[in-house]
C-alpha cells in the first residue's frame, strides 16, 4: 500500500489516530466504510478543521465563518464590565480582536456580511465597553478606521485587510513560480494564461 510503501522510505509512520480522509461528492457511504477499514482511519475530513480553518467549503461561505464573529463577541464578553480606559481599549481591539481574523483572511475571501458583523462588535465595545448593547457611537466607524494623522484611531477595515492580505498570495503566486504551491495552483486554474488576467472559475476551490 502507498501509505506503507512512505513510511518505509520516510522512516516514519502515519499516525492513524490524528489522520482523517478526504471523500469526493461522488463516493457512495459503502466505499466510504471500505476505504476506511482499510487505511484504518474513522474520521472524514468534512467534519474536521485544520488549523482552525474548515477543510471545505461550499458555495455560501456564511455559515462556515460565523465562528469568527462568534469567538470575537466571546472573547469582547470576557472584557466587558472591566473598567478600561480609551487607551486600554484600543490596544485590547489592535492586538487582540483584531488579529484574530488575520489567519483566515490570509486564506479566503470572507464574506463582508461576516466582516461586518465582526465590526459591529469591535465598534460596540469601543464606544460602550460591551459587545451586545449599543451606545451612542460619537462619530461614524469609517471615521474611526482613519490612520491617527487623518484624526482616526487607526482601526482596520477588516474587508480591506483581508483583499491586503490575499493580495499578498497573489504577489507570491507571481514572485515565487518555482515553489510547488504555485505550480500546484498554475497547472490547475491558469496553466495556458498568466495571473493577473484569469477569471474565477465557477466550480473553483474557495482557497
Amino acid at each position: 500500500m502507498i501509505l506503507d510503501m512512505n513510511e518505509q522510505g520516510s522512516r516514519q509512520m502515519v499516525s492513524r489516530e490524528k489522520s482523517v480522509v478526504f471523500f469526493s461528492a461522488n463516493c457512495s457511504e459503502d466505499m466510504k466504510q471500505e476505504v476506511q477499514q482499510e487505511l484504518n482511519i474513522d474520521k472524514e475530513a468534512l467534519a474536521e478543521k485544520y488549523l482552525g480553518l474548515p477543510t471545505a467549503l461550499g458555495r455560501s461561505t456564511k455559515e462556515a465563518f460565523e465562528y469568527m464573529p462568534e469567538r470575537l463577541r466571546g472573547l469582547v464578553g470576557t472584557w466587558s464590565g472591566r473598567q478600561v480606559s480609551c487607551v486600554g481599549r484600543k490596544v485590547l481591539i489592535k492586538f487582540v480582536a483584531q488579529t484574530i481574523p488575520t489567519y483566515p483572511m490570509s486564506c479566503f475571501l470572507i464574506p463582508k456580511a461576516t466582516c461586518k458583523k465582526m465590526r459591529t462588535v469591535t465598534s460596540n465595545y469601543w464606544w460602550g465597553g460591551v459587545a451586545d448593547n449599543r451606545r451612542i457611537h460619537r462619530q461614524k466607524w469609517d471615521h474611526v478606521m482613519r490612520p491617527k494623522e487623518q484624526g482616526g484611531m487607526g482601526f482596520r477595515d477588516l474587508h480591506l485587510f483581508n483583499l491586503a492580505m490575499l493580495g499578498k498570495r497573489g504577489w507570491r503566486l507571481m514572485t515565487r513560480p518555482n515553489s510547488l504551491c504555485v505550480r500546484i495552483l498554475k497547472g490547475r486554474y491558469y496553466h495556458d494564461s498568466d495571473f493577473l488576467i484569469i477569471t474565477r472559475r465557477r466550480h473553483a476551490s474557495q482557497t
